[in-house]
């Protein structure tokens, strides 16, 4: 009798061992293929080493987000601003069935005041740009330079962009993107810092959309290459910003000799994220319809 109680006892305890085993299952894979019922603007942080900081990022999550799929992504610079703050238009877009699913990530910059920046502009007053600049801007600085820890700041947040928060953001998504379903928007430096990645890393991302693109060292770069096919690239600049008719001359000359594509347009006004969001919208409505 003795024996066949311990063996029930020793039965029982099996039993309730499997069956929260399979409790503890159900919840993992219930957790794993949970759906969201609305879409999700957050804001998340990485640490990076390149940068030796914790940096910010927003990302878009659109309805029915669900890890076991798999989405576009559109990564941006200018987190934390309205170029970027596009809930509610990409809840209208994908809702009205006009672009797919997508996921967008938007990248903080430094805004910090760089000290080495005053600089005089046309009524004379002193201009004090922020590191975004130089984060975003790759450019020489003089064998005298009083300011060297500046020297690495373009460097360093290319290789944060391009090396720690794209895949980042892609594991914690369970996400196994490829090129072609990488995408780039960025406006103003933002979208000369998308030139300059387009350039150096062509491999990383396969579609930019580019507007109004401020120092983008276009010219001046030395590394664009007949044999390499460039990503797809979107430019959009306005009528007032004759200024910058040099470097769109300069990018159709590069993209006819590599058979890369590129589609340019000027539009009427200046430098305006109003005009931003009215080409974002036409952009992404062909390309991710």
């Amino acid at each position: 009798m003795g024996s066949m109680h311990k063996t029930r006892i020793k039965l029982k305890s099996q039993i309730i061992f499997f069956g929260f085993l399979g409790i503890l299952i159900i919840s993992c894979q219930s957790n794993k293929t949970k759906t969201l019922a609305t879409s999700k603007f957050l804001t998340d942080s990485l640490y990076s080493k390149n940068l030796s900081e914790y940096r910010k990022y927003n990302v878009y999550l659109p309805k029915g987000f669900n890890k076991e799929k798999q989405y576009p992504i559109i990564y941006a610079t200018d987190g934390n601003s309205n170029l970027t703050d596009k809930k509610t238009l990409l809840d209208s877009l994908i809702n009205n069935k006009i672009i797919k699913p997508l996921i967008l990530v938007a990248s903080f910059a430094n805004g910090k005041i760089a000290d080495s920046t005053s600089m005089t502009i046309g009524n004379g007053k002193k201009h004090n740009l922020t590191y975004r600049y130089f984060e975003y801007v790759s450019q020489e600085f003089p064998e005298d330079n009083k300011y060297p820890h500046l020297e690495d700041t373009f460097k360093n947040h290319l290789n944060y962009f391009s090396k720690e928060l794209i895949p980042y953001v892609e594991k914690e998504l369970e996400q196994s993107t490829t090129r072609n379903d990488r995408y780039f928007y960025g406006a103003s430096n933002g979208a000369g810092f998308g030139l300059s990645l387009l350039n150096i890393k062509p491999e990383l991302i396969g579609t930019y959309l580019c507007f109004s693109p401020f120092a983008g060292d276009i010219q001046s770069n030395t590394s664009w290459n007949i044999g390499t096919q460039y990503p797809n690239l979107y430019y959009r600049y306005a009528s007032e910003e004759f200024f910058l008719e040099g470097d769109v001359e300069f990018l159709k000359s590069k993209y006819k000799e590599s058979n890369s594509n590129i589609e340019v347009k000027e539009f009427e006004g200046k430098h305006n994220d109003k005009f931003w969001e009215i080409e974002f919208i036409e952009v992404t409505s062909r390309i991710l319809k």
